[in-house]
């Protein structure tokens, strides 16, 4: 019988633990209370794309489709 890392609580089979953001291993009790506890990582921002960067040629290679 395993038992949960997070709360100790004993656990009688391997459907109630579940995998944290983290990677951690929790038990389904605990599993929402420790998503919380966490600290909120940092989400870096999109690139952005200037318009420009294609140039004026950018539809060059489709004047084929193009009838």
């Amino acid at each position: 019988m395993s038992t949960c890392p997070n709360c100790n609580k004993k656990l009688s089979c391997g459907c109630q633990m579940r995998t944290a953001s983290n990677g951690r291993k929790v038990c389904t009790n605990c599993s929402s209370s420790y998503e919380r506890s966490l600290k909120p990582q940092k989400v870096e921002p999109a690139k952005q794309v200037d318009a420009n960067v294609w140039g004026k040629d950018r539809y060059k290679n489709l004047s084929k489709f193009i009838k």
